[in-house]
């Protein structure tokens, strides 16, 4: 899972939970973890069969279970090494460790992991060509950029712009394994493979990201503080472009000679709109990126009230 979605899911429903308005427990937090990268690691192998099926149908040549088997081997080591150095990296750890989850965290190390473990299972063990572990960090570098549109309030990703990286990554990889001398497949075939590897994985996440950190949620509102009280609930609809606000306040009024309550009933929508492009690299556990956000609010909102104020005046 990249960077730019790790976040997402670490920011929006990860690390606080906006029914609840509180933060989440390390356990809760862990266990979310666990369950993105179980998806991201079944995502990631079906994304590779089908990668394989469409490279081996452009190349011409039949279809075997060998294939399929392979690349979802490889994609699922990919991801895994991504899931369990991000997992790890939770924990406090010592400096070599660091640097090792570091390494298996990005696209280099988890690309070269996932070729080795493919190569020794099509060479032998102890097989694997080093042109082939060599064309694969080179690969990384393209692979390693991912371009995220963000959408709406709850800064919904969509990485559908990624497609041309991965497209990319592809192309690099079976040119610089045939410029090392141990050729793979001609470049049409793994253009086609990039591409829907890209579209299968782009098209899940998107799907991930408007229905689980896009979704609709009602958040209750309950304020009591020793001047008064407000409650009620605030639905957002999808991706959070609109806010429905129902809420009721009550203010108490005591001071010398004064007694009483204003009652404040607040309803209506709140319009957002916010747009956004992220660049990242190095998807994994090393970050960085650069984002720019545009973000505007319309408040069509209105509240009525009424009051009930006693004054005590002393002749």
């Amino acid at each position: 899972m990249s960077l730019a979605i790790s976040q997402c899911v670490y920011s929006q429903i990860q690390r606080y939970s906006l029914r609840r308005q509180k933060p989440r427990g390390l356990e809760e937090q862990v266990a979310i973890f666990v369950a993105t990268r179980i998806f991201d690691v079944g995502l990631t192998a079906a994304a590779a069969v089908a990668a394989a099926a469409a490279g081996a149908n452009a190349m011409g040549v039949p279809l075997t279970s060998d294939m399929l088997r392979h690349a979802a081997i490889g994609g699922a080591i990919k991801a895994a090494a991504m899931a369990i150095a991000g997992l790890i990296m939770l924990a406090p750890q010592n400096t070599p460790l660091i640097v090792l989850m570091t390494l298996l965290g990005t696209s280099i190390g988890s690309n070269a992991l996932a070729v080795v473990a493919v190569a020794n299972r099509i060479f032998g063990t102890d097989q694997a060509p080093n042109q082939l572990i060599i064309a694969a960090v080179v690969a990384s570098i393209p692979l390693s950029f991912c371009f995220v549109y963000y959408y709406g309030a709850f800064r919904v990703p969509i990485t559908f712009t990624s497609i041309a990286f991965d497209v990319l990554g592809a192309y690099t990889f079976v040119r610089m394994a045939e410029n090392l001398g141990h050729p793979i497949c001609p470049p049409r075939p793994a253009l086609v493979a990039g591409a829907v590897f890209g579209a299968v994985f782009s098209g899940a996440i998107t799907l991930l990201g408007c229905c689980v950190i896009g979704k609709s949620r009602t958040i209750p509102i309950s304020d009591f503080s020793g001047n008064g009280h407000a409650s009620g609930s605030a639905l957002t609809t999808c991706c959070g472009n609109r806010v429905h606000v129902n809420v009721q306040s009550t203010e108490y009024a005591r001071g010398q000679g004064v007694v009483g309550s204003r009652n404040t009933f607040t309803n209506g929508t709140i319009y957002n709109s916010a747009h956004g492009i992220g660049v990242f690299w190095d998807p994994g556990s090393v970050h960085g990126g650069l984002t720019f956000n545009t973000h505007s609010t319309r408040d069509c909102t209105t509240s009525t009230g009424t009051s009930n104020m006693t004054r005590i005046v002393m002749a």
